[in-house]
Parts: C-alpha cells; sequence; structure tokens
C-alpha cells in the first residue's frame, strides 16, 4: 500500500536536495505551491505526467519517489519543518456564529489563547474560548465603533492587557531573505508572528513554517467571514506558500515591562468610544467609511437618492446593513463589560445607555433582516422598503444621541 506519508517526506527531501523551494517547484510544474505543500504533508499524491516531471527534475527514477526506501535521506539537511504547540489546550468556540466578522478581534483573541492567559477553565481543564474577549478586543482596537473602518495603526492596549508587547516591521523595509529569516527566528523562539495584508486577503496568526520558512502554518482570520473567525482551532493550520512575496505587515510579538490593569484599558476604549461614536463631521470620500453619528445622515441620503432615481436595487444595504448590526450590538456588550469592570462609572446611566442600545440592536437587526431579503423584493416595492430603513436609521441616531449623553455622564467621574 502507497504511505503518502512517508511519499511526502520524500518529495520534500529530494526537493531541499535539488535546492528548490516549494515556490520555484510549483513554477516548474505549472501548479500553486499548496498543492507542494499538500503533496510534502502526505494529504494528497501527484497525478502520473506529475511524477513523471519530478522524476525529470530530480533526476530519479518515479519509484524512488513511490517507495522512499529506494532513495534514503540519511544525513542531509531536512529542517522541513517547525511548529509551536500552543501553551495550554483550547476548548471548542462556545459563542454564536454570526455575527463574528471582525477579523482583527477574533486574532487578538487567538492570541490570548495561544499563550495561555484565558483563566477560566472547562472541566477537562482547557482554557474556555467564547465571545468575551472577541467583545473586549472589538472595542479596544476601536473596530466596532466604525463603518468599514479600522484603525492607523494598532493599539497598544489590546497587547498590553496580557503582559506583550509588539514590533511593526513592513515588507518594503526588508530583503526577501531578511523577511523570511525574521518570522522564522520569531517562531523558533515560541512566539507566533502576524501578519497583516493591505489588500483583503487573510491576516495570518503563523505558529510554524516549513520550506525554512517560505511556508507558514497557521490560523487565517478575515473580515466579514463568520465562520472563518469563529473557527479557532490551534490543530487544524493551513500552510500560507509565498507570503513573503505579497504586501504585508509583520506584527512580531514580545514580553511587555509590565501588564495593563484591564479596567485601564477599558477607559481607554471608552473615552475612544464616546469621540469615535459622536462624531458628526464627513469621513472621506466614501460616505459609508467613518465612524459616528454622519453615518446616520449619509446613509439615509444614499437610501433617497436610490428613490429618486428608482434604483431597481439596494445596493447601499450590502454589506453596511450587517456591518451596522454586529458593530451595534459588540458596542452595546462592551458597555455591559464596563459596568463590570470600572470602578468608578455611574453603574444607573450606563445601565439608561444600554437599555437605548438594546433598541438600536433590535432596529439594526431589523435593517439586516431587509438587507438579506434585499433581491427578493418586487420593484414596486423597493422604494417602501427604503422609506422602512430610513425611519429604522432616523430612531436609532436618535436613541443613539441619548444613549452617548448618558455615557458621557456615567464616565465623567471614572479615574
Amino acid at each position: 500500500m502507497l504511505d503518502t506519508k512517508k511519499m511526502g517526506e520524500q518529495i520534500a527531501y529530494l526537493r531541499v536536495k535539488n535546492k528548490y523551494t516549494q515556490e520555484q517547484l510549483s513554477e516548474k510544474l505549472n501548479i500553486s505551491p499548496q498543492a507542494v505543500s499538500k503533496w510534502e504533508n502526505g494529504k494528497a499524491v501527484p497525478e502520473v505526467p506529475l511524477l513523471y516531471e519530478l522524476s525529470k527534475l530530480f533526476r530519479c527514477s518515479v519509484d524512488s519517489i513511490l517507495d522512499p526506501a529506494a532513495c534514503v535521506p540519511g544525513a542531509a539537511d531536512f529542517n522541513y519543518e517547525f511548529l509551536v504547540k500552543p501553551r495550554s489546550p483550547v476548548a471548542d468556540y462556545t459563542g454564536a456564529e454570526w455575527p463574528k466578522s471582525i477579523s482583527l478581534a477574533a486574532l487578538c483573541t487567538a492570541l490570548k489563547l495561544f499563550f495561555g492567559l484565558e483563566q477560566r477553565r472547562d472541566s477537562k481543564n482547557r482554557q474556555i474560548n467564547d465571545e468575551e474577549e472577541y467583545i473586549l478586543q472589538s472595542a479596544i482596537t476601536n473596530i466596532c465603533f466604525g463603518y468599514s473602518y479600522g484603525p492607523e495603526e494598532w493599539i497598544r492596549d489590546s497587547f498590553l492587557i496580557y503582559g506583550l508587547d509588539y514590533e511593526v516591521h513592513s515588507r518594503e523595509d526588508h530583503e526577501e531573505e531578511e523577511f523570511i529569516a525574521l518570522a522564522r527566528k520569531q517562531i523558533e523562539h515560541g512566539r507566533p508572528v502576524i501578519l497583516i495584508p493591505k489588500e483583503y486577503t487573510d491576516t495570518i496568526f503563523a505558529m510554524g513554517y516549513s520550506d525554512h520558512g517560505r511556508t507558514l502554518k497557521g490560523l487565517g482570520f478575515l473580515d466579514g467571514d463568520d465562520e472563518k473567525n469563529a473557527g479557532l482551532n490551534f490543530e487544524r493550520l493551513n500552510p500560507y506558500a509565498g507570503w513573503y512575496k505579497a504586501d504585508y505587515e509583520m506584527i512580531t510579538v514580545k514580553p511587555a515591562g509590565e501588564k495593563m490593569p484591564l479596567a485601564k484599558a477599558c477607559i481607554h476604549a471608552l473615552r475612544r468610544g464616546i469621540a469615535l461614536l459622536s462624531n458628526d463631521s464627513y469621513c472621506g470620500e466614501n460616505k459609508m467609511q467613518g465612524y459616528g453619528m454622519v453615518i446616520y445622515r449619509n446613509w439615509c441620503e444614499l437610501l433617497k437618492e436610490e428613490n429618486r432615481h428608482s434604483a431597481e436595487q439596494m445596493d447601499c444595504l450590502f454589506p453596511h446593513a450587517f456591518i451596522h448590526y454586529e458593530n451595534k450590538l459588540r458596542t452595546k456588550q462592551f458597555f455591559e463589560l464596563c459596568v463590570d469592570i470600572i470602578p468608578d462609572i455611574d453603574k444607573e446611566r450606563m445601565m439608561l445607555a444600554i437599555s437605548q442600545y438594546n433598541d438600536i440592536v433590535s432596529l439594526a437587526a431589523g435593517i439586516a433582516a431587509i438587507a438579506h431579503q434585499r433581491n427578493s423584493f418586487h420593484r414596486d416595492s423597493l422604494k417602501e422598503k427604503r422609506n422602512e430603513v430610513i425611519e429604522m436609521l432616523r430612531r436609532s441616531s436618535e436613541q443613539e444621541k441619548l444613549a452617548l449623553s448618558y455615557i458621557q455622564r456615567a464616565s465623567a467621574n471614572i479615574r
């Protein structure tokens, strides 16, 4: 019987012996680097024509690829894979699968769980993996306060609450081999590497490597992909070949001098959140890209414009209705955490604000439901549906202004 694992190891050995990277070999064979990685991990085998091409490239027989005993690696350089395991076991995710579309909050949750810093444990002594950290990080990193909006730089508090710090390395500031070596060195020291893309693709939480760092192994998080962001599992890692050729920022993690108290981080996030949510000025060329009360006005204007032109589709609902729903939900949940975490906060006024946010979230769910059905409405009913959304946005805007006034007074005396 064919042993695919040993065959994969043989292909990896012959590739290294012949001085090919996975990327170079894939180019020679006109296939993807991921295909080569699957062969070498024993998850797939080359088709017969590719076996023949491999034998020519490696200057060996097809039998010696199929039967590793025919070509023993011996003392060759076979530093094929390096993998760092989490410090402590992690239980399966127990939160709701939707919404969980904020990749940065999911990644920060992975960071805490990787370092074994979650104090809550289940009956099997595994770290509990639910939404609590995700809610907290969505606020500390500011993401839940905006629409299609992210911070221009990382918020250090999101690391310091774990007793960690970080450095940012841009791909454009490093030679290719230097960038690869930097990732490899960090992983070998037991620290994950975080790769933040400048385009819409996976944010990578890398815990291991193969092909001397040219393929990273880890978890992928993606804005808008609820299933991926909720499916954190350190046992199922994805290979990312050729990552060093893309335009990434690399975040390297290191110990901090001290740990920031959680209450202090929440106070910082609360103050930033109030400022962001209260914003009522125009933000950028895209009317739905920004943060704060201005979004309500801009969104209503877009809906009215669609009505004036008798637009046949409700284009301005997607994906903003779903972003709006999750952001209001996470903002409300963060304010609930503040009541328990910040000692000097006025709990009575915070509860009044949270009551307003309960209604805001309910209205946001109604808008999301209309957005979900947007392609099924009859053309004659579109104007009526848009007007329905405009009314819900108007009510939400009024309630959020009131909620923010309560929160401002509730936080006036905190130190």
